[in-house]
């Protein structure tokens, strides 16, 4: 997070000056520079000047006696006036770059059940479809828009907006759009994978490495590492059709898939089972189908019970 808040402080700084009633015309273009740098620059340049803008802010800063001393506002329907009060303006953007003033906002949870699934519109427009057993929490802000998915998949179809980006959290992975068709799979608290079916996205992690991906391309992150991966031509992402594609993923993620349909808890007895690659099309939706597919290719025993699904080495790992 370093280098987000050495942007914000950059960024704080910029608007300062531009707000300043003389400006050096000898500084254009080095700002034109700080702004073509990275769209990371513009992106958050165009937050914090929506919210130097907000009333909110300029109320925020208006000390006591300033305020007693304003004349009444207008009545509704006539002219808006707006007061700055001199002498705050670097007060005001470094309370920006800590982000100290920000006025609360509510967060809004979405959450489904094992073996079901939810469609829902944000207050911006975009749509977001979750996956069974998943968890996602939403902030829509009038100089962003901000989500967090807890735990399991999302397919986000977000609205286009040239002033407020979308960003999606899951763990340390940050993903950052203006408006496209992305799905961001959480298969782990150090594993996500993101793939985008429309525009393009910015992937990074703890603020420091980053990769654009464009339409057809996919990511993974795991333990902080970012690595492209192949993906095929589709036009959504196979979970939503009860389908789960691995390519030398760890049999532990295909384990978490199922148990977002199955109702009774899938047990592993070794655990260094969690750890096999796998690779194949697995139907996740089908809990019994894709477990018998793994127990064919991968040499498991499954077993059921009213309970409990209990998966198992056949044989030791080790003589495999």
């Amino acid at each position: 997070m370093k280098r987000d808040t050495q942007i914000a402080e950059e960024a704080a700084g910029w608007i300062d000056r531009l707000n300043q009633p003389v400006f050096d015309a000898a500084a254009g273009p080095e700002f034109d520079a700080w702004m073509g740098a990275s769209p990371r620059h513009r992106e958050t340049f165009a937050d914090l000047q929506a919210l130097w803008q907000s009333e909110a802010l300029a109320e925020a800063l208006r000390p006591p006696e300033a305020v007693a001393s304003l004349p009444p506002m207008p009545r509704v329907g006539g002219p808006r006036r707006r007061y700055v009060v001199p002498g705050l303006a670097a007060a005001a953007c470094a309370a920006l770059a800590a982000v100290v003033i920000l006025p609360s906002a509510t967060t809004t949870a979405y959450r489904t059940g094992v073996g079901g699934g939810k469609a829902v519109v944000l207050a911006d427009g975009s749509r977001v479809d979750l996956s069974g057993d998943s968890e996602l929490r939403v902030q829509i802000l009038p100089w962003a828009r901000k989500a967090e998915l807890v735990r399991g998949e999302a397919f986000f179809d977000v609205r286009h907006e040239n002033a407020r980006t979308f960003e999606v959290a899951s763990g340390g992975t940050a993903v950052r759009v203006l408006g496209t068709a992305f799905n961001v799979d959480r298969q782990g608290p150090a594993r996500t994978v993101v793939a985008v079916y429309r525009g393009a996205v910015d992937v990074a992690f703890a603020g420091e490495h980053d990769l654009v991906l464009r339409k057809g391309d996919a990511a993974h992150v795991v333990d902080g590492h970012i690595a492209a991966q192949p993906r095929t031509a589709e036009t959504a992402p196979a979970w939503k059709s009860g389908w789960f594609e691995a390519s030398n993923v760890p049999l532990g993620v295909l384990i978490d898939k199922l148990q977002r349909y199955s109702a009774r808890p899938i047990l592993v007895e070794d655990r260094a089972l969690l750890a096999l690659p796998i690779s194949g099309r697995f139907r996740i939706s089908d809990t019994g189908r894709a477990l018998q597919a793994v127990q064919v290719a991968y040499g498991v025993t499954v077993s059921y019970d009213r309970k409990a699904i209990s998966i198992r080495p056949t044989d030791p790992l080790g003589s495999r």
